[in-house]
């Protein structure tokens, strides 16, 4: 299984031009592109398709859906091409599983499965890697597939496009996530427990032991660039196919936390990541 792995620079956002192959009403592809995670793509059925250009080469290595509808039964396929009409393939990870160890939607989420339970907690996150980052891409496809989705559609927030890092030691044991409730609870003068719903969040904390001077300067280079206002996408447990690769992947803004230098040429770090 590989090590942490770290999404820092999503050229999603950066494309050139962004497409869906159908798309339900307002529900643009245009909406993959902000940090709303009320505001999503949402195709007329069970597959789609999106295309994204570059007229200059950007480096992709993973692409990720941080907040989407999709069934524990979806797949995903992502190409890349070195031309923005998408006719000279790059890499091709095939169709694989999307969601791996997605469990379902909440038994408390009774209304139909989409972007309206985003906010709740109630989301799947897919992803595909490649082994290594592709330089000079112009061209990307990413088709989704999910026929026993029960919503009858497929509903996407945000599309993550970019590079990954990772480290040489993984983060060392001791890892923590927790799902964040923000609903507040009182007691009434009658005696009553009362709860006012509110979104839920999940926070995300690891500690990585061993750097090298190579690998505190590029975690150094991605705290500047990203700083605690910019998201960037965190996985765990990439490729482990569980439950726990869903729950312990993060899209989510880090908070500032210092670089440790404990020893000679080696460096610490601890992560502190808030999801969106």
């Amino acid at each position: 299984m590989p090590n942490l792995r770290i999404i820092h620079a999503n050229y999603a956002d950066q494309a050139t031009s962004l497409s869906a192959s159908t798309t339900s009403g307002s529900l643009a592809a245009a909406n993959m592109q902000t940090d709303r995670k009320g505001e999503a793509h949402r195709s007329t059925g069970t597959s789609v398709t999106y295309t994204a250009t570059w007229t200059a080469g950007v480096s992709i290595g993973a692409v990720a859906l941080p907040a989407s509808n999709l069934s524990a039964a979806a797949t995903i396929r992502v190409r890349l091409y070195s031309d923005t009409a998408c006719t000279a393939l790059l890499q091709d990870t095939g169709a694989i599983t999307a969601c791996p160890g997605f469990a379902g939607v909440p038994w408390t989420w009774t209304g139909v499965y989409n972007a309206n339970a985003f906010a709740w907690g109630a989301l799947s996150k897919a992803v595909a890697w490649f082994s290594a980052n592709q330089a000079g891409v112009k061209g990307m496809k990413v088709d989704l597939a999910d026929a026993g989705n029960a919503a009858g559609y497929i509903d996407c927030a945000r599309l993550v496009a970019g590079p990954w890092w990772s480290p040489d030691w993984n983060p060392e044991y001791g890892c923590s996530t927790t799902v964040e409730d923000s609903s507040a609870t009182v007691r009434n003068d009658a005696g009553d427990l009362l709860s006012d719903r509110a979104p839920v969040n999940q926070t995300l904390t690891l500690k990585l032991p061993m750097l090298s001077e190579a690998e505190r300067s590029q975690l150094m280079q991605i705290a500047r660039a990203n700083g605690v206002w910019k998201n960037i996408f965190v996985s765990l447990l990439p490729q482990d196919g569980t439950a726990a690769e869903q729950d312990l992947m993060i899209f989510g803004k880090r908070k500032n936390t210092a670089m440790d230098h404990p020893a000679f040429a080696i460096y610490a770090q601890t992560l502190e990541l808030q999801s969106w």
